[in-house]
C-alpha cells in the first residue's frame, strides 16, 4: 500500500472514531436524562453515581431498586456488548489487504447499529418515557451497543482511543504536549470535542424532540458503516497505463 493511500485509510479511521465518539456523547445524555441518571457508555461515572446515592441517605430498598438496578443493567449490558465485540474481532490483520478496518469490524458495527435501532423502536413505544422494567430493559440494550462499539474502536488500535470514555485520551494529550509529541493531537481534541458536542445535542434534542431524539444514534452509525464499506480508489495496472 502506498503512503497516499494509508494516509486516506488512516483519515478514514480518524473520521470514525469522532463519529462513534460523537454517538457515544449522545448516547449518554439521553440515558441520563431520560433513564433515570444514568450512563451507558461512561461506566466510571456509574460507579461515582452509586456512591454518591448511598451517601445522600434514603432507603436501602429505594437504592437498590433505584440507581443499584439502573448502574447494574448498564454494567451489564456493557459487558456483554465488549465480550460480542471482542469476539467478532479475533485478529488484528486487515479484514483484505491495504484495508484499514480490522477483521470482523463490520460485523460488529452491524451489531452497534441492530441495537440503536432496538433502543429506538423500544424508546418510541413508550413515548420516550419508559417505566421501571422498560427502563431497565433500554439501559440493556442501549449499554450493549456501547460496549460493542468500545470493542470496535480498540480493535482499529489508534491513539488507544475507545470512544466512549476519554480520561485517557485527554492525559495522552497533555503528555504529548508537555514532551513535544504532537502526533494524535488534533484527533485527540477532535475526539474530546465530539464528545462534548454530542452530549450537548443529546441535552438539546431531548429537550426539544424527545422521541426523535433517540434516532440520531443509529444515523450516525449507519453513516459510519457506510464510511467502512467504501473501498478506496483501485491502484491501476501497469497495462492500464500504458
Amino acid at each position: 500500500m502506498t503512503n497516499g493511500a494509508r494516509r486516506r485509510g488512516a483519515r478514514r479511521v480518524d473520521a470514525v472514531l469522532v463519529l462513534l465518539t460523537f454517538t457515544a456523547g449522545i448516547t449518554d445524555a439521553i440515558s441520563f436524562f431520560g433513564l433515570g441518571g444514568v450512563f451507558t457508555a461512561n461506566m466510571t461515572g456509574n460507579l461515582v453515581l452509586v456512591g454518591m446515592s448511598a451517601a445522600a441517605g434514603g432507603s436501602w430498598a429505594e437504592l437498590l431498586t433505584g440507581d443499584v438496578l439502573r448502574c447494574t443493567a448498564s454494567f451489564a449490558g456493557f459487558a456483554v456488548g465488549m465480550l460480542a465485540g471482542f469476539r467478532l474481532l479475533p485478529a488484528a490483520s486487515p479484514a483484505r489487504p491495504g484495508s484499514p478496518w480490522p477483521r470482523g469490524f463490520a460485523a460488529a458495527l452491524a451489531v452497534v447499529l441492530a441495537l440503536h435501532v432496538a433502543f429506538l423502536a423500544g424508546w418510541a413505544a413508550t413515548g420516550a418515557r419508559p417505566g421501571g422494567a422498560e427502563g431497565a430493559a433500554l439501559i440493556l440494550v442501549s449499554a450493549a451497543a456501547m460496549g460493542t462499539q468500545t470493542a470496535a474502536a480498540r480493535g482499529l488500535d489508534r491513539a488507544g482511543i475507545t470512544s466512549t470514555f476519554v480520561t485517557g485520551t485527554l492525559t495522552s494529550l497533555i503528555a504529548g504536549l508537555a514532551t513535544g509529541d504532537r502526533r494524535h493531537a488534533g484527533l485527540r481534541c477532535g475526539i474530546l470535542g465530539a464528545l462534548l458536542v454530542g452530549g450537548l445535542a443529546g441535552g438539546l434534542l431531548l429537550a426539544r424532540w424527545n422521541v426523535a431524539a433517540a434516532a440520531v444514534a443509529p444515523a450516525t452509525t449507519a453513516l459510519v458503516v457506510t464510511l467502512a464499506a467504501m473501498r478506496g480508489p483501485r491502484r491501476r495496472t501497469a497495462s492500464a497505463r500504458g
